[in-house]
């Protein structure tokens, strides 16, 4: 499956993430409790134009590329943001297996 849209939500205490893949089921993820706006931003400039179009199996390799690519630019908002897109596909692969993602992770 790939992702196929990105959401940001946020208010001045707390920002989330909603990811959709090409059959429309979504997944969620926390982005920030700190500035979650900019992180918000981050995730759309810096973020989702390197995973817009990308399987939801390739996290791993998929979030070292993130970091390759912009380094340059503060780390802890980009951290955010890939931590933010992390915890909403893992929650859609739970979805997609009928199963809580403490399984999938081996708990």
């Amino acid at each position: 499956m790939k992702i196929s849209r990105i959401e940001t939500f946020c208010n001045e205490f707390v920002g989330f993430t909603r990811i959709t893949d090409e059959s429309g089921a979504t997944g969620w993820g926390q982005l920030s409790t700190y500035h979650s706006d900019i992180t918000a931003q981050v995730l759309h400039r810096q973020v989702a134009p390197w995973t817009l179009g990308r399987e939801i199996d390739d996290l791993d390799d998929h979030l070292d590329l993130i970091q390759e690519r912009e380094h340059k630019f503060p780390g802890s908002y980009v951290c955010r943001a890939m931590g933010g897109l992390e915890t909403a596909v893992w929650d859609l692969r739970g979805k997609a297996a009928g199963k809580p993602v403490v399984v999938l992770l081996g708990g």
